[in-house]
């Protein structure tokens, strides 16, 4: 008995490694895609001479998701710290001209990633042109959870706002990518008195799944 106990325990071994093998290199795999992606399409809008530093802020962003989920051991990132860490550099902005709103919620790790390089983009967008640009502007990120996962990122106090005459690569980031990824409705916007950027997914695709059970059950309780 010990003897047949010992190599099934041996097996279910072997197996549970085998997975995590596999599971380690489908992410990878799905990591260096979206580094091509960002090297594709940085590439092709920006400078040569800004290429390396666009480049490099964008790989950032993406690393410091990576580093929030291998802190977790790939079981999800908390909303707050996802977006503390994209706007880490804001330093003392954080808490006055950037504030937070939202409850705990543990986002999958596709959403993570996402969601970061949106966040990313956003804060990008406002240091060069928007919000963040000027001393007195600001900006208001806010996340819920009612029956969907809804974040909101509004600029106000800024210099007035216009469209972007062409729409590049943070675009594709900020809608394109959460849209396909994520099943998302994303909304951009560019009134005079700041951008808004709202995004709506259903808990399934964002939330990890304990919450995302509970979501599920409220909303089929409405």
């Amino acid at each position: 008995m010990g003897t047949i106990s010992d190599i099934t325990e041996r097996k279910r071994s072997e197996d549970q490694v085998e997975l995590l093998i596999g599971e380690v290199n489908h992410r990878a795999k799905n990591l260096l895609s979206v580094a091509q992606a960002v090297a594709f399409h940085t590439a092709r809008e920006a400078a040569p001479a800004d290429f390396v530093d666009t480049f490099n802020r964008r790989i950032a962003s993406l690393a410091t998701s990576h580093d929030l989920l291998s802190l977790s051991a790939w079981e999800g990132v908390n909303a707050a710290d996802l977006a503390h860490s994209q706007l880490a550099h804001f330093g003392n902005l954080l808490g006055s001209r950037i504030t937070f709103e939202g409850p705990p919620v543990g986002l999958k790790p596709a959403a993570a990633q996402a969601i970061g390089m949106a966040l990313h983009e956003l804060a990008t967008n406002a240091a060069k042109y928007g919000a963040l640009s000027t001393r007195d502007g600001s900006v208001h990120i806010a996340w819920s959870t009612n029956g969907a996962f809804r974040m909101s990122w509004i600029e106000a106090g800024g210099p007035p706002v216009t469209a972007p005459d062409k729409r590049g690569f943070g675009y594709k980031v900020m809608v394109e990518m959460a849209t396909h990824q994520l099943d998302a409705t994303v909304r951009l916007e560019y009134p005079a008195s700041g951008l808004i950027w709202e995004l709506i997914a259903p808990a399934a695709k964002t939330v990890e799944n304990d919450q995302a059970a509970r979501l599920d059950t409220i909303k089929c309780a409405c």
